[in-house]
């Protein structure tokens, strides 16, 4: 590929990260590949960048659109981002199967702009406990037609092999994680200056399937004395009741999302462990960076965990299991992450990238 190659990606809320996974990855190869020598271009969510309204990120060329990119209207964004970006671009990488309704519509208009049509599927979005059973049976539904007309099918974790339909076209690249140690600065908009000692910590959005309830029950019960979880707690139900359920218990520190780079590093940095209650979701970022770090891991044992951290983990299944992982004396073991470190650096997941987008 030329220098003058475009790449568009299109089905995040944007960069900076101001969400989650998708974002990240985003904000980590869109630099990358304009280092590169590629166009890139990265659609964000009008709403969620109030305050930054720059046109570029980085180098990376930023469009705004004016519907959220989350929720039910995730599929409008998706459509409306598609067309704002397609007749300039050499390519077209969707993040989630959202607008997976358009994807024949999406494939016809690449086949007339002489573009090619990539997808990352993400992690099994229609089996996640958070839809409801009609949510889920679309999103069955519109993964499928996302894979079938993209050129291209990205996926993010080995263990994700299972659910890939059309395994000819498709490749995994993964996240890379190297950018949250990279990020360091004295300057901080968070004050982390006045957290405990020795404490516990998840980073992670409060939905069911990241096991928040699990993780602090664990806890609790363990003789650790504090758990920092920074979460949206507000965004849902689901997260609101738990964050009241959970408001006397002075060993928790339940904190709202946070984005700015050098307080993140902080919070990781200082921790005594990190707990990761992913279920669902391929390779998580958030797991992803924290290899990053020298503190102990101790993951949800699933198929992605164990694929994303291998040895460079402890692993869990119940809030007695991780109660004793915490309690055993082990949380000054860390497993050797070299290995790891050296697969999840930027440079190889670019690499990955640029050979899925052909």
């Amino acid at each position: 590929m030329g220098k003058r190659d475009r790449i568009s990606i299109v089905g995040c809320v944007g960069v900076p990260n101001r969400y989650g996974g998708f974002e990240s990855f985003a904000e980590a190869v869109g630099p990358a590949l304009v280092a590169r020598g590629y166009e890139v271009t990265v659609t964000c969510d009008r709403g969620q960048y109030l305050n930054d309204r720059a046109p570029t990120f980085c180098g990376v060329n930023r469009v705004f659109i004016g519907i959220p990119a989350n929720g039910a209207l995730s599929v409008l964004h998706d459509l409306v981002a598609f067309f704002r970006v397609v007749a300039s671009s050499d390519r077209v990488l969707v993040l989630g199967v959202s607008g997976g309704l358009f994807f024949p519509i999406f494939r016809i208009a690449c086949e007339f702009a002489g573009c090619r049509l990539l997808v990352n599927v993400d992690g099994v979005e229609w089996r996640r406990d958070k839809f409801g059973f009609l949510t889920r049976m679309l999103l069955y539904a519109w993964d499928w037609l996302a894979q079938r007309f993209a050129h291209v099918v990205i996926y993010d974790n080995i263990a994700l092999q299972a659910y890939v339909r059309f395994p000819k076209k498709s490749t995994c690249v993964e996240y890379s994680g190297e950018h949250a140690v990279d990020r360091l600065s004295a300057n901080s908009h968070e004050a982390t200056n006045v957290l405990p000692q020795g404490y516990a910590l998840s980073i992670c959005r409060i939905e069911p399937e990241n096991n928040c309830e699990l993780l602090i029950e664990g806890f609790l019960a363990s003789a650790l004395k504090s758990y920092i979880l920074v979460g949206n707690w507000g965004s849902s139900r689901y997260g609101r009741l738990l964050r009241r359920k959970y408001a006397g218990q002075s060993r928790l520190l339940l904190m709202d999302p946070i984005y700015d780079a050098p307080t993140i590093y902080r919070l990781r940095s200082g921790c005594a462990c990190y707990l990761h209650g992913h279920s669902i979701g391929g390779t998580n970022p958030s797991l992803v960076e924290m290899l990053f770090f020298d503190c102990p891991i101790l993951c949800y044992d699933c198929s992605f965990n164990r694929v994303t951290a291998g040895e460079g983990a402890e692993y869990f299944a119940t809030p007695g299991a991780l109660r004793a992982l915490l309690d055993s004396g082990r949380l000054s073991q860390r497993g050797d992450r070299e290995e790891l470190r050296m697969r999840y650096r930027t440079s190889k997941i670019v690499d990955k990238l640029i050979c899925a987008l052909g």
